[in-house]
């Protein structure tokens, strides 16, 4: 998969377009309305974390997207500092 993890692009295809789609904060990047989670046991996190950071970099995910997606966006959403 992970030469493929470009291919993610074209499902986010609206990122950066001037399109009115809603995405918290306003974020342009269409990625922003995803956000981590894994099915994986514990000890099985930190290798899918590893692969969403490898389809950010594929897909040059801005740097506080990322960060909105693992976890930011639960933070705000649960009151929880960021």
């Amino acid at each position: 998969m992970h030469g493929r993890l470009a291919e993610f692009q074209r499902i986010f295809w609206w990122s950066a377009i001037d399109w009115s789609v809603k995405t918290p904060d306003s974020d342009p990047s269409a990625f922003i309305k995803l956000v981590f989670g894994s099915d994986s046991d514990l000890a099985g996190v930190e290798s899918v974390a590893n692969q969403y950071r490898a389809m950010f970099d594929a897909c040059d995910v801005p740097e506080r997207t990322r960060k909105m997606i693992m976890g930011g966006t639960l933070a705000k959403l649960l009151g929880l500092p960021e």
